[in-house]
């Protein structure tokens, strides 16, 4: 999935042009060609630019997190876990990081700082999925498992807090189509108004009629 920067001038997407799958940045009006910004043998996925565009956070095979600085564009690996990881999210003063982990058995969110990744907390408490940060930073917003929109409240000053989730409203997630295809809905800055891509519901099928030696009609 592409993914822009603060700006709307660049976006960063992931492309499998070699073999593997690797990162390129290219200008949103197409004026340039695209830059190869990470390229080794390793998959890898964009999930996030931080808002000073100083760093993009992606995804490793499907359980280490990397970030590149730019423009030098050096890598370094920022948190490797056991379990999957998936939708790394920068907060809006990119001191820490929100995910989602599978470590217990099902997937739950976290949040650790940054660029250290020190200390961990959870965020979610019955499961939770594609974290987004409001503009303010004063809220976290998640999936739970059962498709609630679910709104955590937390502080985001010189150390992290979290308060208790609380259900916004039942969604209906259109399911995913493949491992990369992890992201459903956005919120606007002000986490007032949300898009979401809904699963249709499958219409019923319409009756089929067979008319034979309909030509015979025709003669009468």
């Amino acid at each position: 999935m592409p993914i822009w920067n603060p700006d709307a001038s660049r976006l960063t997407f992931a492309s499998n042009r070699q073999l593997s799958v690797d990162l390129f940045i290219k200008n949103s009006d197409g004026a340039q060609e695209e830059q190869s910004l990470v390229r080794d043998e390793n998959d890898k996925f964009p999930y996030d630019w931080s808002r000073d565009a100083r760093y993009i956070l992606y995804l490793i095979g499907n359980s280490s997190l990397q970030y590149v600085s730019l423009p030098e564009l050096k890598t370094r690996l920022f948190l490797k876990a056991a379990s999957v990881l998936r939708n790394a999210q920068f907060s809006p003063d990119e001191k820490w990081v929100a995910y989602a982990s599978n470590e217990t058995g099902k997937w739950e969110i976290y949040v650790t700082s940054f660029p250290e990744a020190r200390g961990r907390w959870q965020v979610s408490t019955g499961g939770g999925e594609q974290p987004r940060w409001r503009r303010d930073g004063k809220e976290l917003f998640y999936l739970s498992s059962d498709g609630k929109m679910m709104a955590a409240p937390v502080t985001i000053a010189a150390n992290f807090d979290v308060g208790r989730p609380v259900e916004l409203f039942q969604t209906t997630p259109r399911q995913p189509v493949s491992f990369n295809d992890q992201v459903v809905y956005d919120v606007q800055p002000d986490g007032r108004r949300f898009l979401i891509l809904t699963q249709m519901k499958q219409a019923e099928n319409a009756p089929m009629s067979v008319v034979l030696n309909w030509s015979a009609k025709l003669n009468k």
